[in-house]
């Protein structure tokens, strides 16, 4: 059931996804998650206290980013697996500042 509605709704996006631009704007958009995660990097980096840094909550994100980094390389999509790569140090370094700073 879940393979005919997907086989279904490529038939019907093909136009779009199978396109260059399509495939450029992909690579540029999935760069767009390390560059929202940054400024609360900076944030936990410079800010006079870290409280209210739920780490759960990037324990959750580094946990997607990983299953994502390895879609990227079953894909061998080099944009999703640096995306998701650089997001999931970005997260590291979140989590390690809230915990010597917390």
């Amino acid at each position: 059931m879940m393979v005919r509605l997907m086989n279904f709704l490529y038939a019907q996006a093909e136009p779009i996804v199978e396109t260059r631009w399509f495939e450029i704007i992909m690579t540029i958009t999935v760069f767009l998650n390390p560059l929202a995660i940054f400024p609360q990097l900076l944030t936990v980096l410079t800010a006079p206290s870290v409280t209210g840094v739920t780490v759960t909550m990037w324990y959750v994100f580094a946990i997607i980013q990983i299953a994502f980094i390895f879609h990227g390389i079953k894909t061998k999509s080099a944009s999703i697996f640096f995306s998701m790569l650089i997001s999931l140090l970005e997260n590291i370094a979140i989590i390690t500042t809230v915990y010597v700073r917390g």
